[in-house]
């Protein structure tokens, strides 16, 4: 079993390296799946991003909040799993890059990496 986090913003979830199943975990816990706008991945562990890819598949409007380097990978390893092409899934969903000492916005907030 491992954990994830969801951080309220405005009154909007951003899941925190969601394992697998966090969707439906929430909707369990009656979280509607379209209250979780963003994702923030801080590795590519499948315990941490399992859930990521889950989300992106089923919903487009999702943000991924990630360093450049961790989003390269989370799409090469998911394309290799899934078969479905590292183009079709960098458009499932929207990249906002993290960069080190320059913190993105998003839902009115600033993420510090």
């Amino acid at each position: 079993s491992t954990s994830g986090y969801v951080l309220w913003i405005n009154g909007r979830g951003v899941m925190i390296d969601p394992p697998p199943y966090s969707t439906a975990t929430l909707e369990r816990e009656g979280i509607r799946p379209g209250t979780i706008v963003g994702i923030v991945l801080t590795h590519c562990h499948a315990d941490h991003d399992a859930g990521a890819f889950q989300k992106i598949l089923t919903d487009s409007r999702v943000a991924v909040i990630t360093t450049p380097t961790i989003y390269k990978s989370f799409i090469r390893k998911y394309a290799a799993l899934s078969a479905l092409s590292p183009s079709l899934l960098r458009h499932s969903h929207r990249h906002i890059p993290a960069i080190i000492g320059s913190p993105p916005r998003f839902q009115g907030a600033a993420f510090h990496f």
